[in-house]
């Protein structure tokens, strides 16, 4: 292959370098490396088409890689050409008075809050960590504290642009290429690269107030997260697992094992301009173990609140692990007796200095075909989030995939950012009904398989 035709062909930065092509073959899993051979830097959508061209010609995969949150090698590419599309990150309009923004898919969400919010604005839903970017979050759904209301951020995409696997730049919505929009929201770049976004935006208040609430009893806390979702009381609602280590318990076997009692932590913010809230009526009749702080911020500073985290991650080595997340959806009358079964044998140093996530939700606010989610008024979002060093993986790995699969036995969905390891069966299962269309989807709009090859195990 000649690199200086494809360079010949494009506007954009064609790199092929060995450090160039180093830098980017790993993501932020950290259990994947996949070399590539080129790395494209597109100008536009065109640049793409003519990739794509490129690829089909010589038989090569083509991948797009933004920020590389993914862990199972979704944002990678071997031996073929990996799209770049942090260089497609401009801000094209916002229209105040519509509440709308058109981006390219390289903007990260803090760099759009930042634009936006000065003029009152802020996208409906934020994932937690604002570092990423919209395209990418896009493909996979998008999740954050105030989808209980809002649903995902592909809820709130109103316009896409996307090179199909076939090279065609389609605009696409609800009311025009419609099946290619659905596949576009929530398909892991599978049937076509979202190029530019048309994004619902929302009014917001410039305060915060903030209520830190602990439960030592999961019964209690989903009783009183479907009180503060429902009317609904809070604007934001974030949770997790702690443990607190109670030292060593003998198994059945004799063996000594690591053990903790485990506490939920819950905090509801809610959104006001002018005087604060009134406590009293955000925790009226609500049966938390302890109410343990309080305290007023800015919007802004809330948004960005996980900044801090991500520091101490970074200084004490568990950025540097791998990070196998094995996160899921499950239905509410489910959940209780999955995450009681998966914490009563949760040593609290397998986490490595990660947490595990607590994510109620409602099951109704989101509409995206192929964000597989429970069908249920409500939903508990559950994800074991550790930071692993190499060397205890293979011991970490089965027992993540027993999770895995206990979770979708209780009729739970992955969510598929993280780490998946799905034969074609799990494929099958996670897709229920619409498996056939997402394989005929497949065949339609990447007919090659050029896109992403290997992830998905299609029919």
């Amino acid at each position: 292959m000649d690199i200086q035709e494809l360079r010949s062909r494009v506007k954009g930065q064609v790199l092929s370098d060995e450090a160039t092509r180093a830098s980017v073959s790993g993501d932020f899993g950290r259990m994947k490396v996949k070399t590539p051979w080129a790395v494209l830097r597109p100008h536009d959508a065109h640049d793409i088409v003519a990739a794509l061209d490129f690829a089909r010609r010589h038989r090569i995969p083509v991948s797009t890689r933004a920020q590389a949150h993914t862990q199972t090698g979704q944002a990678l590419n071997e031996g073929g050409i990996l799209l770049d599309v942090n260089s497609l990150d401009k801000i094209l309009e916002v229209d105040r008075d519509g509440k709308t923004a058109t981006v390219q898919a390289g903007v990260v969400w803090r760099d759009l809050v930042a634009h936006v919010f000065p003029m009152g604005l802020v996208p409906p839903v934020l994932t937690n960590n604002l570092g990423v970017t919209i395209g990418g979050t896009l493909s996979v759904a998008g999740l954050g504290v105030a989808s209980f209301l809002h649903g995902a951020q592909g809820d709130h995409a109103l316009e896409l642009e996307v090179v199909t696997g076939a090279g065609e730049i389609v605009t696409c919505s609800p009311e025009k290429n419609r099946d290619l929009f659905d596949c576009a929201r929530s398909g892991l770049g599978q049937f076509g690269i979202i190029t530019r976004a048309k994004i619902r935006l929302r009014a917001c208040k410039p305060n915060v107030r903030m209520v830190f609430m602990l439960y030592d009893d999961l019964s209690v806390f989903m009783k009183d997260a479907v009180t503060l979702m429902g009317e609904p009381r809070v604007d934001h609602l974030e949770s997790w697992c702690v443990p607190s280590p109670m030292g060593f318990k003998t198994m059945p076997g004799g063996e000594k094992q690591a053990f903790a009692q485990w506490f939920y932590p819950l905090h509801a913010t809610i959104e006001y301009d002018g005087a604060s809230p009134d406590d009293n009526k955000l925790l009226a009749g609500l049966s938390a173990y302890k109410v343990v702080h309080r305290e007023n911020r800015a919007l802004p500073d809330f948004l960005n609140r996980l900044e801090p985290l991500f520091v101490v991650w970074r200084r004490m080595g568990y950025w540097a692990n791998t990070h196998p997340w094995m996160e899921c959806i499950l239905p509410w009358d489910t959940a209780e007796g999955y995450v009681n079964a998966i914490l009563s044998e949760m040593p609290p140093q397998a986490l490595g200095g990660g947490h595990i996530l607590l994510w109620p939700s409602s099951g109704k606010t989101s509409q995206i075909p192929l964000f597989m989610r429970p069908q249920s008024d409500w939903v508990m979002g559950f994800g074991i989030l550790p930071g692993i060093p190499p060397q205890f993986l293979d011991l970490a790995l089965p027992r993540l995939d027993q999770a895995s699969d206990l979770s979708m036995a209780m009729s739970a969905k992955r969510y598929l950012s993280g780490y998946i390891h799905f034969d074609k069966e799990r494929w099958r299962m996670h897709f229920g009904d619409r498996w056939p269309a997402v394989c005929a989807a497949k065949k339609k709009f990447d007919p090659d398989g050029l896109l992403n090859p290997g992830f998905i195990d299609y029919d």
